[in-house]
């Protein structure tokens, strides 16, 4: 038995009391071949110190053979120690027959690194070298799919479907698809998708399809996956507001309020969440519901102008104005949207507050003036005050060319 197989065993048997004198008697007397394949051992169970020491070994008994430089940068980078593998790796000459793996390892530093032009670079020389290399295909196409060049990247994927459907881990169709959605070709992004969905294993690609599928309106399928995605991992949080759109375009209010109020458990920072969540307790008639939804996400929310004028909605329609006007209260003017200001004028004006609706109503005509809604709210205000009939007759004729055929006002301004 060589020392390196003594020296494997022992580690292997958690005997650590002889590794440097076994480790010295393999590098002074075990053949190259046998070096070589402990210094891969042990790296691969993590001994990287001691492979280090088998490496500059095999470094200095063959200089040449720059394969042994490469797998030693290698552990130095992964180590933190970048200048002194860079520095080897730097030193392989381009006629060495090391020089395209040199060039892949640079690749793979700098585009972990984040300098992905860098790799891009490299990765583009090495397949000036090996233009068949599938290795080289993949990086480039996803350096292309990071930086934004989609249609290079999507040229490559397809190149690499041809004769795979994954590289290592990672689906190829699922990479294709999401390509494809960052085109804008949505419809050709759901046949990838519908076409390979058992090869969708990945939680994120899942996430991923199902926004794809919701903007083509399969809803049902856009469910099927974005509930796999939450019963797989039950806090990938915006999965929830992904299926509180679903289940919008199918128009079940019970399964929104469920997916709402679940999703808010693992993201209260979502304001979207409980204003659908409120708005499908609104239409189930649970009032009490969304009153509650919405006062939680002002409390964690307290920025909301969206959280804020839903609950003013709320509180109209129960007849809430004392509340409503409540909301408003310590609320700087200037962040006041001009739809609260609407609300504000309804609540003046049922709780007999005319000067004050009055004067809510006029900040916000110019904005509303072209509203029916609105317009015949503030007809009806201003009917009831005296001295009025010019602006109830002026707001009559502006209502009555978005609504002709209202008898109600056709009436009331032949009255005036």
């Amino acid at each position: 038995m060589s020392y390196s197989e003594q020296l494997l065993d022992s580690i292997e048997e958690q005997d650590f009391s002889q590794a440097n004198i076994l480790l010295k008697k393999a590098l002074d007397s075990d053949q190259p071949e046998i070096l070589a394949s402990l210094a891969e051992s042990l790296t691969n169970i993590g001994f990287t110190d001691l492979a280090k020491q088998v490496y500059r070994s095999l470094i200095a008994q063959f200089p040449k053979e720059d394969i042994f430089k490469i797998y030693l940068a290698e552990i130095l980078l992964n180590d933190g120690k970048d200048d002194d593998g860079l520095s080897l790796l730097y030193n392989i000459s381009n006629a060495s027959p090391a020089y395209l793996d040199s060039l892949l390892v640079q690749a793979d530093y700098y585009q972990t690194n984040g300098f992905l032009e860098t790799a891009y670079s490299k990765l583009t020389e090495a397949s000036q070298l090996a233009p068949n290399e599938d290795v080289i295909k993949f990086g480039l196409a996803e350096i292309d799919y990071l930086s934004g060049r989609y249609e290079n990247a999507l040229e490559l994927y397809k190149d690499l479907l041809k004769r795979q459907e994954s590289f290592g881990e990672i689906s190829l169709n699922d990479r294709l698809f999401q390509t494809l959605a960052k085109l804008g070709r949505y419809e050709e992004a759901s046949q990838v998708i519908k076409s390979n969905n058992s090869s969708l294993l990945d939680i994120d690609s899942k996430y991923q399809a199902g926004l794809v599928l919701l903007t083509v309106n399969e809803d049902d399928l856009a469910i099927k996956y974005l509930n796999e995605v939450i019963e797989q991992s039950p806090d990938y949080a915006n999965a929830y507001r992904l299926l509180v759109t679903a289940y919008k375009h199918k128009n079940d209010n019970e399964q929104i309020l469920y997916m709402a109020q679940t999703g808010i458990e693992y993201n209260e920072f979502d304001p979207v969440l409980y204003v659908e969540g409120a708005l499908a307790a609104v239409k189930l008639n649970n009032n009490k519901t969304a009153e509650e939804l919405l006062k939680k996400g002002l409390k964690n929310i307290p920025e909301s102008e969206d959280l804020r004028l839903q609950l003013s909605n709320l509180y109209l329609r129960e007849g809430k104005d004392t509340e409503n006007l409540q909301l408003f209260k310590n609320v700087a003017e200037d962040e006041i949207e001009l739809r609260a200001h609407w609300n504000m004028a309804m609540s003046y004006q049922n709780l007999e507050q005319a000067d004050k609706a009055k004067s809510e109503y006029l900040l916000v005509y110019p904005e509303f003036k072209d509203n029916a809604a609105f317009l015949k709210q503030m007809i009806r205000f201003f009917k009831t005050q005296a001295h009025s009939t010019d602006i109830v007759k002026q707001l009559l004729q502006r209502y009555l060319k978005l609504e002709p055929e209202d008898f109600e006002m056709q009436e009331m301004y032949a009255d005036l």
